[in-house]
């Protein structure tokens, strides 16, 4: 087979063998099929330069990284290159692997980072749709802090301007860059007998402050990606100036530590640039290299002979670079600069360090000359566009709070919605129908993992590293309060998300009550419970036992204050009220309306269940069933279509419908939105669900509602909830049990004009049981609480 082309090429240098590579590449390959291909249709290839190390260890640490993940099958698109110059620079590395690339992009990424999940397909796609030359990408820490940088005009993301949206300080070239421009440029010959790549060589840091400024300055096309999956830079939750040292902390020589700014006056083609361009790096590479350096070095001993003088020099040059750049400086940089330039010896050059650390705070905002506060590269001008991008990145003018009272709504006629959850929200069935059935009356902004899902007005994405996890420490201890706030997720969006901003909070599940209500919405709060929570994991003892208590707690703490809650079954509804003392009302997991009609009976008769394969479902009960059934006589197939949630668990699965003499099928899943029509040609939906659980007894799931609008009929386990359903409708059977001797005996039971019935049946309660009906509770709640708070 021949593979495709590839479309990225990805580039990890690595020079320590402790560092997590296979962490690395992993992030680059998830999600990719056999032949390397993204489910955003590109195919990437990642290229493992070992910087001083045998290749064939390195591929060893990262085989096992990919095996112990499952991923093990991706390996193949995995290259290693050896590369021994003896250089402390990964400039070597970084050039050996792009000249070795053939992709239409490249992507350099340090060994101790990762991608997001979907990052590189969500680039590439974008990346083609715009034509980028350079398409950056969102930077944050592993803890979820945004790195923000670059720092653009306000709510600027396309097509970038050098000096408009300050492009030299984002100096690492990360993202995507188009592997044909770097050629134009000269950046790039990977034709040549030495190759030449587009970092510099043999710096130990600075080695991308050519390469970032080339392709800033080029007038190629430059795009910003902030609402699609960061890079993410492995810091352990440091901070990002210190992320930046991590290959070495050691301070060097004054010359080493700024060999790359000190190479700028000489590069003819930034000379070459309009005074704006020039004055513009300038004024960033003074601001945070050359005073940063200087700063660095507060004490006479921390220069070296020489330094002061040299370090002078290059200022010189500088400023001859960039005319007037100082009058952008504020106060006590512009006195560090101007000590620097006059200083008699070192001491005063070390005195003057020492100054600006004491510096005020109005001296470290303005500049000397009042007027200066306007120019484009003031510090007060960059903390003015950054605040109002960050307004705009923050709900794409959600957030803009508009000066009303606290009490008022931001719009009476359509009221500001945000629907709060901590899953993907664009693959959470029952969120997507909240989101679309609200989003005909409000403007509705949603916060949760993963993108945006379609028809909100903007997405808050909370990055997939800031997952909530509860401290056992603090769970010991009861200190509830403390174990929920000190979570990732709810203090990511504590710090992102001002309070006030929305009239109306509809929180999804337990965990994001607590901050929708600390969110402090101007008209309340919705809560709508998907389980019942302090009975989640029961046959697990050490769960109830630690964790119940806390669910409990949050239970009894917060519903009380909610404007209004619902939950998915009206067992689940009476247990939260008889607990809690709180009314719940009750929207059941139905699925959209499908236009749709029931087909003929078919001989055999075609039975079907879908859904996640996970073993506590007991799954292989069905299966066993309805064998036992035909076996007995019944003429009968059963096609199960299965998420491969437990990989294990399918394996037996499909292991034992191999046995089953044609009898039992198992299928990939399909598409949500194609499942309703690959329903449609079987006769008859099966569920069956042990009742290991409170949640699983009394559930109500979707699969349900699917064969419903499948018009199929149903066959059930004697599930009170389910029963109920398919008796009040009509629309089938309900076992007498959950065992296979029982299910096997209701499989016999199904007759051909009795099977047309039920689909019949299902027919017409159709359009009733479609969530059409049962999600404008949802929106009558929510207009409820509106109504309420625009009276307040």
């Amino acid at each position: 087979m021949r593979l495709p082309e590839v479309d990225v090429d990805v580039v990890v240098a690595v020079h320590d063998p402790a560092r997590p590579v296979g962490t690395t590449v992993l992030s680059a390959l998830r999600g990719a099929d056999l032949a390397g291909i993204l489910p955003s249709g590109h195919r990437v290839r990642v290229t493992v330069v070992c910087h001083g190390l045998d290749a064939a260890d390195v591929r060893g640490r990262v085989e096992a990284d990919l095996e112990a993940a499952g991923q093990e099958d991706v390996s193949v698109h995995v290259r290693y290159l050896e590369l021994r110059d003896a250089l402390r620079s990964p400039a070597g590395p970084f050039n050996a692997g792009l000249a070795a690339a053939d992709g239409r992009w490249v992507s350099i990424i340090g060994s101790d980072d990762r991608f997001a999940a979907g990052a590189l397909g969500a680039w590439a796609a974008l990346g083609d749709e715009l034509g980028s030359a350079w398409l950056v990408a969102r930077l944050e820490t592993d803890d979820g802090e945004l790195v923000p940088t670059p720092r653009t005009r306000p709510g600027r993301t396309r097509d970038l301007d050098l000096v408009l949206d300050r492009l030299a300080y984002r100096t690492a070239p990360l993202g995507l860059l188009r592997r044909s421009v770097l050629v134009d440029l000269g950046l790039l010959e990977p034709g040549a007998e030495h190759p030449v790549g587009p970092l510099t060589p043999g710096l130990a840091t600075g080695e991308d402050t050519e390469l970032s400024l080339r392709l800033a300055s080029s007038g190629e096309r430059i795009d910003y990606a902030p609402d699609l999956p960061p890079y993410v830079i492995g810091t352990g939750g440091a901070a990002p100036e210190v992320a930046a040292a991590r290959v070495t902390h050691a301070r060097r020589p004054l010359a080493d530590e700024l060999a790359a700014q000190a190479r700028l006056p000489g590069l003819r083609w930034l000379a070459a640039l309009p005074e704006p361009a020039r004055r513009a790096i300038v004024v960033k590479t003074l601001r945070i290299h050359v005073l940063g350096a200087v700063r660095r070095r507060p004490s006479p001993v921390d220069w070296a002979p020489g330094e002061a003088a040299w370090v002078r020099s290059l200022v010189r040059e500088l400023l001859a670079l960039g005319p007037d750049a100082e009058r952008a400086l504020h106060r006590a940089d512009r006195a560090l600069l101007d000590a620097l330039l006059t200083a008699p010896d070192t001491d005063a050059v070390a005195a003057a360090s020492r100054h600006r650390a004491g510096a005020s705070r109005w001296d470290i905002l303005l500049t000397p000359d009042p007027r200066h506060n306007l120019d484009p590269e003031s510090t007060v001008r960059q903390h003015l566009d950054h605040s109002l991008s960050l307004a705009s990145t923050r709900g794409r003018g959600f957030l803009a709070r508009g000066g009303d009272a606290p009490h008022t709504l931001h719009d009476a006629e359509r009221p500001r919605v945000l629907v709060l959850s901590f899953s993907p929200i664009a693959s959470d069935a029952r969120v997507l129908k909240q989101v679309r059935h609200l989003s005909r009356d409000f403007h509705v902004v949603t916060c949760g993992y993963g993108p945006a899902p379609d028809g909100v007005a903007a997405h808050l994405r909370v990055p997939d590293v800031a997952q909530n996890q509860l401290d056992g420490r603090l769970i010991t201890a009861r200190a509830y309060r403390a174990a929920y706030g000190t979570q990732a997720g709810v203090r990511w969006v504590r710090r992102h998300l001002p309070a006030g901003t929305a009239d109306v909070i509809l929180a999804d599940d337990l965990d994001a009550v607590p901050l929708a209500l600390a969110l402090r919405p101007r008209a309340g709060v919705h809560a709508d419970l998907h389980e019942y929570f302090p009975r989640l994991h029961e046959e697990d003892e050490a769960w109830m036992r630690r964790i119940s208590p806390y669910q409990e707690w949050l239970c009894r703490r917060f519903l009380p204050r909610c404007a209004a809650v619902t939950t998915v079954s009206r067992r689940i509804a009476q247990e939260y009220a008889e607990q809690f003392g709180v009314e719940v009302g009750v929207v059941t997991n139905a699925a959209p309306y499908a236009d749709l009609s029931p087909g003929p009976v078919g001989s055999p008769l075609r039975l079907v269940h879908s859904g996640a394969c996970l073993r506590n479902r007991d799954l292989h009960v069905m299966l066993e069933a309805v064998v036992a059934a035909a076996g007995e006589g019944a003429d009968v197939r059963l096609d199960l279509y299965l998420t491969p949630n437990d990989p294990g668990y399918l394996q037996e699965l499909r292991a034992a419908a191999d046995a089953s003499g044609g009898v039992v099928t198992v299928h990939d899943p399909v598409p949500y939105a194609e499942l309703p029509a690959t329903l449609n040609g079987y006769d008859v939906g099966v569920h069956v669900l042990p009742p290991v659980s409170f949640n699983n007894a009394n559930a109500l799931p979707n699969k349900v509602f699917d064969y419903v609008q499948a018009r199929l009929g149903l066959l059930v386990g004697p599930s009170p909830e389910m029963a109920r359903l398919v008796h009040d409708h009509g629309l089938g059977e309900v076992a007498a049990g959950f065992d296979a001797r029982s299910v096997a005996d209701a499989v016999r039971t199904l007759e051909p004009d009795a099977v047309g019935g039920f689909k019949a049946a299902s027919h017409a309660a159709a359009r009733e049981l479609s969530d059409a009906e049962q999600s404008r509770r949802w929106v009558e709640s929510v207009r409820g609480i509106a109504g309420r708070g625009r009276h307040a």
